[in-house]
Formats: structure tokens, sequence, C-alpha cells
């Protein structure tokens, strides 16, 4: 039986467990997070993928299948359309433009101090 557990710290501060247990010859695969079941599926016998949220953030947890055995993998989805992602893609837009003027204000402080210097 393939069993995965991951533990997650959310952006505010919240823990979580989230675990898998799959039986690979049934395919029964069971989800849960604190103790709490999320997804029950049956006969999973290929790679499948989940999405659900955990907090704030949207997941995406991976069954793959390679030749007989199975692996797992969680992670953040930060591609997908949700208030959060959108937020932190606003977020990383204000922090661009303030970069790029407060470059472009260096620049003009650097050219007006080389300039003066050399005007002297």
């Amino acid at each position: 039986m393939g069993q995965q557990t991951w533990n997650i710290l959310d952006i505010t501060g919240e823990e979580y467990t989230l675990g898998i247990y799959h039986g690979e010859e049934s395919g029964h695969v069971v989800v849960y997070l604190n103790n709490n079941i999320m997804i029950i599926d049956f006969k999973i016998l290929m790679s499948k993928s989940y999405h659900f949220f955990i907090g704030h953030e949207f997941m995406h947890l991976k069954i793959i299948k390679n030749m007989e055995e199975y692996t797992y993998s969680l992670e953040v989805d930060m591609d997908a359309d949700t208030p959060y992602n959108t937020q932190l893609k606003a977020r990383e837009q204000v922090d661009q433009r303030n970069m790029m003027i407060g470059l472009f204000i260096a620049i003009m402080l650097l050219s007006a101090l080389l300039f003066f210097r050399n005007f002297k």
C-alpha cells in the first residue's frame, strides 16, 4: 500500500497534515487532511491528479505511475486563477513597478552627480 504524508504550514501560520493511502493492487485512494477524509476514489490504477484548497493555497496532488510503482507529489498551484494567486500577482506587479521607479531615480541621480562633477 502506498502511503505519503505532508506537513504544511499555511501563510497564516496554521499547520496541516495531508496524507494519502493508495492500495496499489485495488487502486483505492483515500486523501485526508488533519484526519478528516477529503477524497475517496476507487480503482485508480493509472496516473491521476486532484486539486483542492488547503487554507488559502490551491494544491495539486499527483499520483504518478512509473512502470509498476507509484509516486506521489504535492505542489502549490500558482497558475490557477484563485483570489490569493490574483492578489500575489498584483502585489508582484506593484513591487516590479516600484523597483523600476527606484532604478530610474537612482540612474537620474547618478547621471546628475556625474554631470555636475564633470562640470566643475
